[in-house]
């Protein structure tokens, strides 16, 4: 995938499919303990080894993420237990959705980041060992309404370019960015920036080049 989101903050990995990791950017190998190398071209399942809270395997051939993969369907939250390899486990919060590559095949983009692990503890410590079913986002979206500057700071956002890169690039203060930035996550309902640029492939606002 060319899309440059290797400068994101955020942990990003993107899976074909065909359960193919063709995504690993470097904050995924800072949170996850594997380098890009490690990762790329391997079956997730192996790489993630990812379990629910519960301790129910959730990574598998055939598994629902990689079968939402090949119907391009819409983006949901879960709950993820991935394997450290110093032997701890990761209790991460995950947000996927299904994007075209630039051949148009589906690729699952997941964003992870790091859960409150106190709060799974307590509920497994308590009795809860349900699993806990995802809720999947709507499978439409509504339009988003961006400014023409807010365009081209998400362009920008989409090729991985910093707060100060922007300003420099669009020649505005560097707060007058972030201002702009604060609107556009606002806009698209995203917490982070690497989930908006998600989000607004999702939408068809952006595209993979």
């Amino acid at each position: 995938m060319s899309l440059h989101l290797g400068q994101s903050a955020d942990a990003l990995v993107g899976i074909d499919e065909n359960g193919t990791v063709v995504l690993w950017n470097s904050a995924a190998a800072a949170l996850l303990g594997r380098s890009e190398e490690e990762a790329l071209g391997r079956p997730c399942h192996e790489v993630l080894a990812g379990r629910t809270p519960s301790g129910s395997h959730l990574c598998m051939p055939g598994c629902a993420v990689q079968k939402s993969c090949a119907q391009f369907r819409a983006p949901r939250r879960f709950e993820i237990v991935i394997p450290h390899p110093d032997g701890s486990d990761l209790w991460l919060d995950a947000v996927t959705c299904v994007v075209p590559d630039e051949r148009g095949r589906p690729v699952a983009l997941h964003l992870l980041c790091e859960s409150v692990a106190a709060r799974h503890l307590k509920r497994i410590a308590a009795g809860a060992q349900r699993e806990r079913q995802p809720s999947p986002a709507p499978p439409s979206m509504p339009a988003v309404a961006l400014t023409g500057r807010e365009r081209d700071v998400l362009r920008l956002l989409a090729q991985g370019l910093r707060t100060a890169q922007i300003a420099e690039e669009l020649q505005l203060a560097p707060a007058t960015a972030r201002n702009h930035i604060g609107n556009l996550l606002q806009k698209l309902g995203a917490h982070s920036r690497a989930e908006a640029v998600v989000l607004a492939l999702q939408r068809g606002m952006i595209h993979l080049t």
